[in-house]
């Protein structure tokens, strides 16, 4: 992974560069990240591993919904959630990280024309 395909990915999950460095490098250095971006610094193993275990849940949630959009009949609608606060009523159980993938999600399928926000 590049730092171009680094900077793409923690846009796709809707991530500021201070989430990223919180949530993926697990280590609030903000400057670090920067460095990563900038192609200035190696990106951590660790980084790579989780942005491609999210890009596989990113995936396959997405397979789910439209093999489930190919079979219904009438509104296509998903919920949206401006809020973690909110994503976490609904999943209790479910992370920063697995909120921020289904947003991603929810905003592919949206400007596919699959799906109507809700």
């Amino acid at each position: 992974m590049n730092h171009l395909e680094l900077q793409a990915l923690r846009h796709i999950f809707f991530l500021s560069i201070e989430e990223a460095a919180q949530y993926l490098a697990t280590d609030d250095d903000v400057s670090r990240w920067l460095r990563y971006e900038q192609g200035e610094e190696e990106i951590t193993p660790l980084i790579i591993a989780k942005l491609s275990e999210l890009l596989a849940q990113r995936k396959s949630r997405m397979n789910a919904i439209i093999n489930k959009i190919n079979s219904r009949i009438g509104n296509n609608t998903m919920k949206y959630f401006p809020s973690f606060e909110e994503f976490t009523r609904t999943y209790p159980d479910g992370d920063f990280l697995a909120w921020k993938t289904y947003q991603s999600v929810a905003a592919e399928l949206y400007s596919r024309g699959l799906e109507r926000l809700c």
